[in-house]
């Protein structure tokens, strides 16, 4: 009786394993089970699998064609056809869920207290001796002629007419754009008088003017050639405003003399230029961004805690209070309180004036300062960019009067006078790149001569990175 006992027990048995089938879920990437998935049907039938993955497949009951689909909170959700399924496990792979970083500090501190620390600590993180800077400066301005219009036109000067200052106008480029950048070695400290400039190369892009208005600038200019003397200056008159123009190089020579004045002048401008951003960076006495060095004039933000690199930074918020012109974000190592990134906007115009048909609006300035480590001891300028935007126009006679103080008699000798309506939005940007920034001793600096033999290059596109080899 036993032996038919067992004998219908395997019969059960063995039927039913051949109407289902036991399958586990399991997680690719650690082969562990995932506990309550859902497994689902195309014929939207449904069940969940056991705290250990597993749930029993009838396979009387589905199609070969059909889809079966696993999902599970923190996985992708993954279809398998039914023909497909020959093993007892199925893989799903894990969902990456992304997380808020959190920051664990055991100090707490507020902005007044960081903003004290970086101020007492100004002259130690901040070097203020000689250096040498390996720098590369990139300059782009673009500019659009909003109106420009002369009436009343007169002359002295046959040829220069009115239908010829007509064509002129009428053939004006109204947008124009230009590039410029240079490599060079500046060398100096926080001292404007103490600072020198070795150009290595530059290169320059623009637009050309067409043919037309190159032909009626030729012919323009060799009206002056004829008809001025060399030795003339003019007399500009505005209303009540008046100046002096003096007249240079109305004669055809090009001396050795021009071209050292030209790459001078030109190497004299990138220095003014780099002057200036090193003048106004925020730890110097007149920098226009005195978050630190005149906190009283901000408001600023709780602090937060973030990373840049492998940096652990205080970010801070700062808004102006009273006439201050800059809001700003600052990025203040946590370690030693240096300010290692500045983003800064203006909130009101940095120059704006009209008086007597003359107007100015320089609205936008904005920009980036990031100090770097380059000799593992002290903070220097390592990247800046600046964007700025303005307009302008005038409204107003010009009088233009050829003067000869050689001449004998009465030295007034020509005479030009139109009403000028005029307006030019312009927008330009600076960038530098300090690719390396060492100490150099007063000595070193002292023999140092600037050999300025430096034009830049016209090129019609720039197409290559211009410091590469650098």
């Amino acid at each position: 009786m036993k032996k038919i006992i067992l004998f219908f027990y395997l019969l059960i048995i063995t039927s039913a394993n051949s109407q289902t089938k036991l399958i586990q879920i399991k997680d690719s990437l650690t082969n562990y089970s995932v506990p309550f998935s859902t497994i689902s049907f195309s014929n939207n039938k449904a069940l969940i699998t056991d705290e250990y993955g597993n749930f029993e497949l009838i396979i009387n009951e589905l199609n070969s064609k059909d889809s079966l689909f696993v999902s599970a909170i923190g996985y992708k959700k993954k279809s398998f056809l039914n023909k497909d399924i020959k093993d007892s496990i199925l893989y799903i792979l894990p969902k990456l869920v992304v997380l808020d970083e959190v920051v664990l500090s055991n100090t707490k501190l507020n902005s007044n207290q960081i903003i004290d620390s970086v101020i007492a600590k100004i002259e130690k993180n901040y070097s203020k001796d000689f250096s040498k800077n390996k720098i590369f400066i990139s300059q782009n301005e673009k500019s659009e002629i909003v109106r420009f219009n002369i009436n009343k036109f007169k002359s002295t000067i046959e040829e220069i007419s009115p239908s010829l200052i007509d064509s002129i106008t009428k053939n004006l480029s109204k947008n124009n754009s230009s590039s410029l950048e240079t490599l060079c070695y500046f060398y100096g400290n926080t001292d404007e008088e103490n600072q020198k400039i070795n150009l290595i190369k530059a290169r320059e892009t623009y637009n050309k003017e067409n043919d037309i208005i190159q032909s009626l600038n030729k012919q323009l200019e060799e009206s002056f050639k004829n008809n001025v003397k060399s030795n003339s200056y003019f007399k500009i008159k505005s209303g009540i405003f008046g100046g002096d123009l003096e007249v240079d190089g109305l004669d055809e020579t090009d001396s050795i003399q021009t071209q050292i004045d030209r790459k001078n002048n030109f190497a004299k401008n990138q220095k003014n230029k780099l002057k200036n951003i090193y003048s106004d960076l925020f730890y110097q006495t007149k920098s226009p961004y005195d978050f630190i060095l005149k906190p009283n004039k901000y408001i600023f933000s709780v602090p937060k805690l973030d990373f840049i690199g492998d940096n652990l930074v205080y970010i801070i918020k700062s808004s102006p209070k009273g006439n201050s012109k800059y809001e700003a974000t600052l990025y203040i190592d946590s370690e030693d309180y240096a300010i290692i990134r500045l983003d800064f906007k203006n909130v009101k115009p940095i120059v704006k004036f009209k008086l007597l048909g003359v107007s100015f609006n320089y609205f936008l300035k904005e920009g980036k300062i990031l100090m770097s480590k380059f000799n593992n001891k002290n903070y220097s300028l390592s990247y800046i960019k600046i964007n700025g935007s303005q307009n302008y126009s005038i409204e107003r006679p010009i009088k233009l009067i050829e003067k000869n103080k050689i001449v004998k008699g009465r030295n007034k000798q020509n005479q030009i006078s139109f009403k000028l309506d005029m307006k030019i939005e312009q927008e330009n940007q600076i960038e530098i790149q300090v690719f390396n920034s060492s100490f150099i001793s007063n000595e070193y600096f002292k023999k140092i001569e600037e050999e300025n033999k430096v034009l830049p290059e016209f090129i019609e596109v720039f197409e290559s990175n211009f410091w590469e080899d650098f």
